[in-house]
């Protein structure tokens, strides 16, 4: 039992020039939710767990999180850093598929599916030391951390991303801090995400796509319980916005206080070059994060994150695409309405971040149109299948 549906983009332009985006998404949003009404705490975790297979362990955490809160159930120090482990791993997941089986074809390379499956291999251990029996998104888990064989997991998957994705620069590409020294990396580097970095910049689609949308500010999960209980749920929940303008969610939110994304964005806004290295980073810092995160013994930030009030509950949490939320209200202990924002529907929104950055783009010919889409909707990464119609409106 899965849900997933898609989108169908179209975009219209005039000799290569686009001039009209529609994006219409097939996602049923609202029939996941009524899936989950009348369950108990505990009917609605483990079915969460089978909706979704894509960013499964982010969806999860968030149901738990709104269970807990929702319940009044304390933070677990311990398991809510597990659970981070377990979505910063599915976050590398999410994104170093793209960048292994999508970007090679992007440049006319083959992909090479052994390096990504050796990297799924070495993720799927995690759970099993994490938590007992790997069930980690039940109200009773608990974390099981044993610290030295975990390090020698992490140590592992970051010998891996070093050697799949950085082709043994892993170490070169942390210290670049500035376009210059990124520059001289890809001159220097014969890595795959090098090589088509370097094809950008050959092509002068750095700051393709550049656009206004605002990244989303972070809020606390109080100021969105406040501000989604005034909304029409069902149309929030497709169309979300926040004090009536649509935002940006995506990793690019995340890394914008990296020094090298500082910099980029500084000449390319939200172009396609500063979405590319931003994937990069957030891939190469996954293991440092999870090392933070297995030394961390303090709860304080999760309470930012689930928030319960006068019968309502929210969670959110970071996901591999932006802004995950689950709205939650129970009476007599059963699920009387559900609620979940996705980042597709922020990015993919009519008037979102995909839509804005498609109309900017400017190929020099109109043959280049397809593959600067392609790349740019390869960046922004919705959570579903996706088309692309291209269709001249001057003939």
């Amino acid at each position: 039992m899965t849900l997933a549906g898609s989108l169908s983009i179209d975009l219209y332009h005039q000799e290569g020039k686009p001039c009209r985006v529609a994006i219409a998404s097939s996602r049923p949003i609202i029939a996941a939710s009524q899936l989950l009404l009348g369950k108990s705490p505990e009917q609605l975790l483990d079915t969460v767990a089978l909706l979704f297979t894509l960013c499964g362990n982010a969806q999860a955490y968030t149901a738990l999180l709104a269970c807990r809160a929702a319940l009044g159930i304390a933070a677990d120090p311990a398991a809510d850093n597990a659970h981070n482990m377990l979505v910063q791993l599915e976050t590398l997941r999410e994104h170093a598929w793209p960048i292994l089986l999508t970007w090679p074809g992007l440049i006319g390379a083959v992909p090479d599916k052994k390096p990504l499956a050796a990297l799924l291999q070495s993720i799927a251990l995690f759970k099993q030391q994490l938590f007992r029996h790997g069930e980690a998104f039940k109200l009773d888990s608990r974390a099981e951390t044993d610290i030295v064989p975990l390090q020698r997991l992490i140590d592992g998957l970051a010998d891996l991303i070093d050697t799949a994705l950085f082709n043994g620069g892993l170490a070169d590409f942390q210290q670049l801090r500035t376009e210059a020294q990124l520059r001289a990396w890809l001159r220097q580097s014969n890595a795959l995400p090098a090589r088509l970095l370097a094809e950008v910049y050959d092509r002068e689609w750095a700051a393709s796509g550049q656009n206004q949308v605002a990244c989303l500010p972070p809020l606390e999960a109080a100021a969105w319980l406040e501000y989604i209980r005034q909304q029409d749920l069902t149309a929030f929940s497709r169309l979300p916005h926040w004090q009536g303008r649509c935002f940006e969610t995506t990793l690019l939110n995340r890394q914008r206080a990296q020094p090298l994304i500082v910099e980029l964005q500084g000449r390319y806004g939200n172009g396609l070059i500063v979405r590319l290295v931003a994937r990069l980073l957030a891939v190469a810092d996954t293991p440092t994060r999870l090392r933070q995160l297995l030394a961390c013994q303090d709860a304080g930030a999760v309470s930012a994150h689930s928030i319960s009030c006068d019968g309502h509950a929210l969670a959110q949490i970071q996901a591999a695409r932006g802004l995950l939320i689950h709205r939650l209200v129970l009476r007599q202990n059963k699920v009387y309405d559900y609620r979940i924002i996705a980042p597709t529907e922020w990015n993919f929104h009519p008037d979102g971040v995909a839509a804005q950055s498609l109309l900017q783009l400017k190929p020099a010919a109109p043959a280049e149109l397809k593959l600067q889409a392609e790349l740019l909707l390869n960046a922004l990464d919705p959570c579903v299948r996706y088309t692309v119609n291209l269709t001249d409106s001057g003939r």
